[in-house]
């Protein structure tokens, strides 16, 4: 198992511990020498410090001892910087989703909030509104009574003609019902307006709640995107892995032929 923190001056002895036995250090060397801990790409970083270190030459005196362990320690190289270019990719599109996936929730927060707020502002016009239909239906109940009494009042009036006085009193009665149920009438009216302008708010409520959810459709839409990005770029770095696996795997074959 690979061990952390491998440092560049236990590469750099194990190097020089090869060089000295006149072996070449690649990357499967070193790690030998290591006692087959490390990262590959860790050691392969070090090794090309320390080979630039010294001008990009090859260690003097010693070189890959057939083209099969050239193309062996090529192919390692190329194995680790794949696997590194992969890593990177891999948390860059890690990065990415988790700041989008925070956006998405700060603005899901944002939504529900303003959301609820909607809601409780809806459900109290509701019940003022019911409030409102109650007391219509009251004020209804009182006109229906109203004309029947005057009604009653009419019916009183013609029964009780024989007399001026009489006369003269029902109809001040009768002015004054009148004027009573005016009076209700116009307060209906009210009424009226008054519950036309709370279902207009109300549907422009509604309209508000349908605008916030179709405003996090992009958000939601942008986070299943990354998702695949994410899933593609894995998908990219085990194909990379598998084919740096099987260039090996057919270099090991090939040197134990020679």
């Amino acid at each position: 198992m690979a061990r952390t923190g491998l440092s560049k001056e236990e590469v750099a002895q194990a190097r020089a511990g090869l060089l000295a036995q006149g072996q070449y250090p690649s990357v499967d060397a070193v790690r030998v020498a290591l006692g087959n801990t490390g990262s590959k790409t860790t050691i392969h970083k070090y090794l090309k410090e320390l080979d630039e270190g010294q001008g990009g030459a090859s260690p003097a005196g010693v070189r890959p001892s057939t083209i099969s362990d050239a193309l062996h320690d090529l192919v390692e190289r190329l194995a680790a910087r794949l696997r590194q270019e992969s890593d990177d990719q891999l948390d860059l599109a890690r990065a990415e989703l988790a700041e989008k996936e925070q956006q998405l929730a700060q603005a899901n927060r944002q939504l529900e909030s303003e959301l609820r707020s909607t809601r409780e502002q809806e459900a109290r016009l509701q019940t003022e509104l019911r409030q409102q239909r109650l007391a219509f239906n009251i004020k209804q109940d009182e006109l229906a009574q109203l004309s029947k009494e005057s009604s009653r009042i009419a019916t009183e009036l013609a029964h009780t003609q024989q007399s001026l006085y009489e006369q003269l009193t029902n109809a001040r009665k009768l002015e004054q019902k009148v004027e009573q149920l005016q009076a209700q009438q116009r307060h209906t009216g009210d009424l009226e307006r008054q519950l036309a302008t709370s279902i207009a708010h109300n549907e422009r409520l509604g309209e508000q709640v349908a605008a916030m959810e179709s405003a996090l459709a992009p958000a939601q839409a942008r986070a299943r995107e990354l998702e695949l990005l994410l899933v593609q770029a894995e998908a990219r770095a085990q194909i990379q892995e598998q084919v740096g696996e099987q260039l090996r795997a057919y270099l090991d074959r090939m040197a134990a032929r020679d």
